[in-house]
């Protein structure tokens, strides 16, 4: 992506019903300018502090993958936790 254009902004949302329609399966949540981006949001959606819709805390768990314009950020979801 070319230098200062603008990413959609990820439909957390949407994602988050996406991850629950189907648990243990990694789904994509967005493409980030860096790693470091990819990370934090996915330390918000481990700990649904920020982002409710992935809810309780630690009912999914993100990995960081390195593609050609940043870091693809994945989630999934691994159930509620007792």
């Amino acid at each position: 992506m070319p230098r200062g254009t603008r990413r959609p902004a990820a439909n957390h949302t949407l994602r988050a019903d996406d991850c629950r329609r189907h648990p243990g399966v990694w789904i994509e949540i967005s493409v980030y300018g860096s790693t470091q981006s990819a990370k934090t949001v996915g330390r918000h959606i481990a700990r649904a502090d920020i982002l409710p819709q992935y809810g309780p805390p630690a009912a999914f768990e993100t990995r960081t993958r390195l593609v050609d314009d940043g870091a693809v950020l994945e989630a999934r979801y691994l159930g509620e936790t007792k």
